[in-house]
């Protein structure tokens, strides 16, 4: 079951926020995957990423798949189905698992590691953001037993950390911890990274 055919140019340069800037556009991706939905159907999403983490992205995804890990839906920003929750696809009703997103980091004004394409967010809905009383998407519940959710132990948490990401959920638990949230900095890449973050 294909839930999105959006070619290269459609997942990454449209409907974006007129202030996405072009050269980081030009370094993003698009990853085909197969995922196992929670309706047991097995589905292809697509994953924008950065080019250097392309690999990583598939390899990740074909342990979810291995391990018939459920995700809702796979399915790039700019997917109409995600652009019609919100502006932009920036919005907290969908459960959507994605990487690329122009958009600042919560709270602040630096660019969110997924505007650069070097964060992958997982399930939102199961895996949330909490900071303090903050909890991001709202009305999102972490039960670590449910179908779906991210834990130290799951095989995709191994996953990912096995290919050099870091995981949002072993971050200081007194000050916020991130569930849904992996990121990578490739190697080779780092004043990039601070060039467009600082």
């Amino acid at each position: 079951m294909a839930d999105s055919n959006l070619t290269s140019g459609q997942a990454i340069f449209m409907n974006q926020p007129p202030d996405v800037l072009p050269e980081v556009q030009a370094q993003q991706v698009l990853v085909s995957v197969p995922y196992h939905g929670f309706d047991g159907a097995v589905h292809q999403g697509q994953v924008v990423i950065h080019k250097a983490l392309a690999e990583d992205v598939a390899a990740a995804f074909a342990v979810m798949f291995t391990h018939r890990f459920p995700l809702d839906s796979v399915l790039p920003i700019a997917h109409p189905t995600i652009l019609a929750k919100g502006p932009y696809g920036l919005s907290s009703e969908t459960n959507n698992t994605s990487g690329y997103v122009w958009r600042p980091v919560v709270g602040a004004q630096q660019l969110s590691m997924h505007a650069l394409g070097l964060a992958v967010d997982i399930n939102p809905h199961l895996n949330p953001y909490i900071k303090g009383k903050l909890i991001l998407p709202p009305g999102a519940t972490y039960a670590p037993a449910a179908p779906g959710t991210l834990t130290p132990e799951s095989p995709v948490v191994q996953a990912f950390k096995r290919l050099g990401w870091t995981w949002g959920g072993d971050w200081n638990k007194a000050e916020k911890v991130d569930y849904m949230h992996f990121q990578k900095i490739p190697p080779g890449w780092e004043d990039w990274v601070r060039q467009h973050r600082d």
